[in-house]
């Protein structure tokens, strides 16, 4: 179960290696800036209030640590793909495993979460009605309401098809022009608000203590995981030197931009009026809670800035969800080469793995339709902590990075995860034991690895015989 195949530099697959730093560095930015920046700065402020700028700058710090293991494991393992790969070349097989899984909930209760801000946005964009079942679900006065979410099903399917349809290079042209969209309307959030900055609403800074500071990092971890996406691009970078470029790039810039919209964000109206910590304002969390940023400009009077947001955030995060909807399929074929997966997750149509998409696609329009945000964003957000302590353990491992490297990641992705709530952790420890069940019956029997000890423990015996 630790067994481990030879790690070898300057290995070469018949891969289409055909993004530049640009188009890497664009599917990084593709899948954080979006659901971190339009929909997460409420739920932190609540957690944090103003200091939940803290929050993204601590989060920033301890995975630019993460990404410096990253960045070492793309040169000794370029046929790898994200952090399932990294771990399975040095920790093991069954370790590696662990990490899919974690990856399974990154990448599927990340595109859900984005798929339900994307519907809150929408809403606020057109302000169309629905009967409220038909809204998702929810909870109210502490009960949980049941629903379904048609416009999150809708926007899941209709990438699912694009995908499939489109091909990666169509996919990776229409993500760059979204994201440049995006920067735009985040340059307009920011010249508007700049306007309405009041430094009173900064206080009190840290209401809810350390604390607080730290359970907003542990949710701050949800806006940067497209930063593993961009690694499920690897395998298809021209060369290392766009790797390592685009994942700086992609760091410096992320975390730029999350700690000044979410400075500017809190300064337009106060979390907690009158200074009560046990009630938040309806401008970060309510009805419209996805939606933050839009509301806080509408509320300051720039309703036209706050319109045009609402309106570009729909196109904006739309590529969020796209890039997220590519990766985890990436995965399902890199486990499937090691013949952890059955070979059809092999397969592909245009670059984009066709099998994968599709059961992508079904367990994310599911999540999205019948789960509520909250939750869903918690829970993804594990996932991603536990694939990067493995990474951090597994760069270690191979002497790639300086040790103090390796054990802030590990320590600082740690501190994080156990921020979290409680809830989260006992999902994951009950619903991990059910993944591996799927490794015991299947992946451990059809792995490649198995098959090569296999065969070497024959040969050695006909050998001795």
């Amino acid at each position: 179960m630790r067994r481990t195949p030879p790690v070898a530099e300057g290995f070469v697959d018949g891969t289409p290696r055909h993004l530049g730093w640009l188009m890497l560095t664009a599917l990084g930015i593709g899948a954080t800036i979006g659901a971190g920046i339009f929909v997460m700065p409420g739920r932190i402020a609540e957690k944090a209030g103003p200091a939940g700028v803290l929050s993204f700058l601590i989060t920033g710090f301890v995975f630019l640590f993460v990404g410096i293991c990253y960045e070492r494991f793309a040169r000794v393992v370029p046929q790898g793909v994200s952090a399932y790969s990294y771990v399975y070349h040095s920790i093991g097989e069954l370790f590696a495993w662990i990490v899919a899984f974690g990856l399974f909930l990154e990448y599927s209760f990340g595109a859900s979460a984005v798929a339900i801000g994307w519907s809150a946005y929408l809403k606020k964009a057109v302000g169309y009605q629905l009967p409220a079942v038909l809204m998702g679900p929810g909870h109210a006065d502490g009960h949980f309401q049941f629903g379904v979410n048609i416009v999150a099903l809708g926007v899941v399917a209709l990438v699912t098809v694009i995908l499939i349809c489109g091909g990666v290079n169509k996919s990776a042209k229409l993500n760059f022009c979204l994201v440049c969209l995006k920067c735009g309307l985040l340059a307009l959030f920011m010249f508007a608000g700049l306007r309405h900055m009041n430094p009173v609403n900064f206080q009190p800074f840290m209401p809810k203590g350390w604390d607080g500071v730290l359970q907003g990092a542990a949710i701050a971890v949800f806006p940067y995981v497209g930063f593993d996406a961009l690694y499920t691009f690897a395998r298809e970078s021209k060369s290392l030197r766009d790797t390592r470029l685009s994942t700086y790039l992609c760091i410096g810039l992320v975390a730029f931009l999350y700690v000044t919209v979410m400075a500017i964000a809190v300064s337009l109206a106060p979390v907690f009026p009158g200074g009560d910590i046990n009630h938040i304002n309806p401008l970060f969390k309510g009805t419209e809670a996805s939606a933050p940023l839009a509301s806080l400009l509408m509320a300051s009077g720039e309703t036209w800035a706050g319109q045009l947001i609402a309106a570009g955030a729909v196109i904006g995060i739309f590529n969020v969800l796209l890039v997220l909807s590519m990766g985890g399929p990436r995965i399902f074929r890199n486990m499937a080469e090691d013949g952890l997966l059955p070979p059809s997750f092999e397969k592909t149509h245009k670059g984009n793995p066709t099998v994968g998409l599709l059961v992508n696609g079904i367990i994310v329009g599911v999540v999205a339709g019948f789960v509520p945000f909250e939750d869903v964003s918690d829970i993804m957000v594990l996932g991603t902590l536990v694939a990067f302590i493995f990474v951090c353990l597994g760069a270690l491992r191979l002497k790639l990075v300086h040790p103090i490297v390796a054990l802030c990641g590990m320590i600082g992705c740690t501190i994080l995860a156990f921020n979290l709530n409680p809830v989260v952790l006992n999902v994951y420890c009950i619903s991990c034991p059910v993944g591996l069940v799927i490794y015991f019956l299947y992946g451990r029997k059809h792995s490649k690895l198995a098959a090569g000890s296999n065969t070497v423990a024959a040969q050695q015996s006909h050998l001795t015989h």
